[in-house]
This record gives structure tokens, sequence and C-alpha cells, in this order.
């Protein structure tokens, strides 16, 4: 008697592990494309075009519906008022029911397709960004975490703003440089405003943050002014001005010997750091084991751009600012 062989069963799905699921939550995509600036603005102007032609579209058709229903739904209107005889309510009440099934209709065939194609711009236009501006031979390991995003309590230990209130953020990248990991990402900080119900922005641009080897008590913020001086620290009521010159102070504990803790090399090559442009304005909050960068950028860099070209000279800036302010503080 032959043996009964064993039905042969569907390959079972494999089980994701909990680092795959918080991966695929936080849609981290690895930035190993390496861009030139012109390679970064062909792929980013490929799509702009293509969405501002698709929210041009929908305007214009948005703006000729608009009046037209008006029209439509005046003439129905009178039919209902002027009209006594019932042929009148039947055309009022048939121009009313078509021109609301042709709203339905349109509402249905276009609520998905501006909001699907923007949101696939923005993811497609982070990658790009990034991609470029982390493209370089001493960063390793970059990846953009692209839903992830920062909380207040991120910010709450540097002691640069105080009475932060709320935040925004997006587009949170990590890698590595000098075996330190970096952490870069946008963000916007907010106070309560003059009225209950309103905001004051307190900071806006890149926040960059990571470990040091430095031993020294409390912290020092260093502020590197551009013409505006924007964005300025607020959390230093303990401090006082150690160091000033020109657009760059040091503010620390009264006493503290900031030559000695941070070094005069580094004190020195932070001068250098050129404030114009698109680039407003520099705070960094150094602790012992802590090091973090503010770096407020204005629309070129913060906005992304939809009716306009990219600027790519801001981009150019920003990623050399980024790598520059690194070779500078990580030792």
């Amino acid at each position: 008697m032959a043996k009964k062989e064993k039905p042969v069963s569907a390959e079972q799905p494999v089980e994701k592990t909990d680092e795959a699921k918080l991966r695929e939550s936080l849609d981290v995509i690895t930035l190993d494309e390496i861009l030139s600036l012109e390679q970064f603005k062909e792929k980013v102007e490929e799509s702009r075009k293509e969405l501002y032609k698709t929210y041009s579209k929908q305007k214009r058709v948005s703006n000729i519906l608009i009046p037209v229903v008006g029209l439509l739904m005046a003439a129905a209107f009178i039919l209902f008022i002027a009209i006594k005889e019932n042929w009148g309510k039947i055309v009022g009440g048939v121009i009313i029911g078509v021109t609301l099934v042709g709203m339905i209709v349109y509402y249905i065939l276009t609520k998905n397709n501006l909001p699907n194609k923007s949101a696939d711009y923005i993811r497609g236009f982070a990658t790009h960004a990034d991609n470029y501006v982390f493209s370089h031979a001493d960063y390793s390991k970059a990846e953009l975490y692209f839903k992830k995003r920062f909380a207040i309590t991120d910010f709450l230990p540097d002691r640069v703003y105080k009475d932060i209130i709320d935040i925004a953020s997006r587009n949170v990248v990590s890698f590595t440089y000098k075996d330190h990991e970096i952490t870069v990402g946008e963000g916007a900080l907010y106070k309560q405003g003059a009225k209950k119900h309103q905001k004051a922005l307190l900071f806006v641009g890149k926040y960059m943050t990571f470990s040091n080897d430095l031993h020294f008590e409390d912290r020092y913020i260093i502020t590197i002014k551009g013409a505006n001086e924007t964005d300025q620290p607020t959390d230093f009521e303990d401090l006082v001005v150690l160091h000033e010159q020109n657009k760059f102070s040091i503010l620390g504990k009264d006493g503290a010997k900031f030559e000695k803790d941070l070094g005069k090399e580094l004190i020195n090559d932070l001068k250098s750091i050129d404030c114009t442009g698109s680039l407003l304005n520099v705070n960094i909050v150094i602790w012992a084991g802590r090091t973090s960068v503010y770096m407020s950028y204005d629309d070129s860099v913060i906005a992304i751009p939809l009716d306009k070209e990219l600027n790519t000279a801001a981009y150019q800036k920003l990623k050399k600012d980024i790598h520059n302010l690194l070779e500078i503080l990580v030792k």
C-alpha cells in the first residue's frame, strides 16, 4: 500500500519583527542615491510641474463650476417662485437634482486626486532633497524617517527657548559622522501669542543634535547672528555674556572658563560660519555630553516649492552649512 502524501500547505506569511513594524510605521527611506545639484533640481522640477499643472487645472475647473452652479440654482429658484404652473416646479426640481448629482460626481472623482498627488510629491521632494544634502563621503548610514516627528520634550533639555507650547516638525534624518550618530530635522517652535488662541514663533529651521565628549558644569549657548537677528534664545536668565564679537556671542555661567571648556580652535572656527542668504541665524547649545544646533532658514529652504522653481543655491548652502558645523563641532 502506497504511503499517503501530506497535502502541500500554502506558505505562511513571515511575521514582521517589532523593529520592522516600527520602521514601516515611520516610513524609513534609505538615502543611498548620490545626487548632484543638477540631478536634484531635475527630479524636483519634473514632479513639481506635474503637481502644479494638476492644481492649476483643478482650480480653473472650480472657478468655472462655482458661478455655473450659482446660475443654475438661481434659475431653478426663479422657476419655483415665478412660475405657478407645475411644469415650472418640475423643471426647477430637475435642474436642482442634476446640479446636485453633478456636484457629487465631481467631488467623488476629484476629492483624492490632488491630496494624493500632493502627498506623493512631498514624500518625493523630501527624499530627493535629503539624498542631495546628505550625500557626502564623510556620512554613512543615512536614513530619512519620513513619518517621525520631534516632540516638545526633545527640545526642553537644550534650554535655548522657554515657554514652548507647540511644535511642528518633519523630515527627520539620522546618519553617522566620525562615529557619532547625528540627527537632523526641520522644526518650528511656538510660544503663547499676545491673544489667547494665538501662537508666536520662537524658531523655524533645521535642528541638529548629537553627543559630545566634553566635561564641564552647566551649559554654553553660542549665537551667530544674521542681519535681522531672528529666532534669538529666550532661556538664558541664568547666564551672562562671556564673550562677544560683532555678531558672535557666547553665554554661560558667570565665571565659566569657556575657552578651556570649549577650546579656542572651536570658538575661532565658529566665527567663520556665514549667516547670510538663506541662513538667518545659528544658536548652538553645548552641555557635557550633548550638542544641539538651531539653524534658522528662510522660505527658500523651509517652504516646499510649488508655484516657484527650486532655489538650488539655498540647498547648496544648506548642505555646506551642515557639513561646516559638523566639521567644527564633532571631534
